[in-house]
């Protein structure tokens, strides 16, 4: 499932690529052309309605949020209806929703190369490193070790901690 993409204005949503790339605040302001104020304003902003469209992204797919990192734009959580975990990411594809299976079919798959092709993208956006051998992965082995790297890095959130993993 893909959404727009999320509570950011596409100016906002420029600024957000720029920060994940490393850009500093100054830099986003010379690039874009615009003052520092207006950046710190963005930037200020932006982490909240990232937090919001994720959780209503959750909310929506009836998906328990157990983790969010809202500077990667990732919320990792439990699907309630299918019984699986799942990963919101937030991209400039949108709002993707993935679910983790292992029906491992995908040589009989017509989206096969399309799904591997966002695979790989969604890593690279979410900063997770992939080999050459793991990009040569079936989407379907390669989605599990996209899930494992993420969860591997996710703190489940017992009662003592907070959900949300607030980044700047």
């Amino acid at each position: 499932m893909s959404l727009h993409n999320g509570y950011l204005t596409s100016r906002q949503f420029v600024v957000w690529n720029m920060l994940r790339e490393g850009f500093s605040q100054s830099e986003i302001a010379r690039r874009l052309n615009i003052t520092r104020q207006a950046v710190n304003q963005m930037v200020n902003s932006i982490p909240e309605k990232i937090t919001m469209a994720l959780m209503d992204a959750a909310k929506l797919n009836r998906i328990e949020p157990r983790y969010i990192d809202n500077k990667r734009g990732i919320l990792f959580g439990w699907s309630i209806d299918f019984q699986t975990e799942t990963i919101i990411a937030l991209s400039s594809e949108g709002l993707q929703i993935w679910y983790q299976h292992n029906l491992g079919n995908c040589a009989i798959c017509q989206n096969m190369r399309e799904c591997k092709k966002t695979l790989i993208k969604t890593a690279k956006i979410l900063g997770i490193p992939l080999t050459w051998r793991e990009r040569r992965l079936s989407p379907s082995k390669l989605s599990s070790l996209i899930f494992s790297k993420i969860k591997a890095e996710a703190r489940y959130v017992n009662h003592n901690e907070s959900l949300i993993k607030m980044q700047h």
